[in-house]
């Protein structure tokens, strides 16, 4: 069963809201905002609107995965300090 593009890049925006959720309430103890907090959906966003309009690359849904786990990361390194 193969998955398509758009499942994949969903599952990782998922794992990421989840993560984000459990890391800034368990571990960093902070409120997140709004925006701050469903990051990886507004990437995600960014890529259904976009996925059309650029050409096809060989690892396009790679390089979306991990723009969607570096904008997270980013996410969290700022509340963390």
């Amino acid at each position: 069963m193969k998955i398509a593009d758009e499942m994949k890049v969903a599952l990782v925006t998922a794992a990421c809201i989840l993560g984000v959720a459990i890391i800034s309430k368990n571990v960093l103890n902070v409120q997140l905002d709004f925006i701050s907090q469903y990051a990886p959906s507004w990437t995600f966003i960014v890529y259904i609107i976009t996925r059309g309009q650029a050409k096809k690359c060989k690892h396009e849904t790679l390089y979306w995965s991990i723009a969607i786990v570096a904008v997270t990361a980013m996410v969290l390194a700022l509340y963390s300090f």
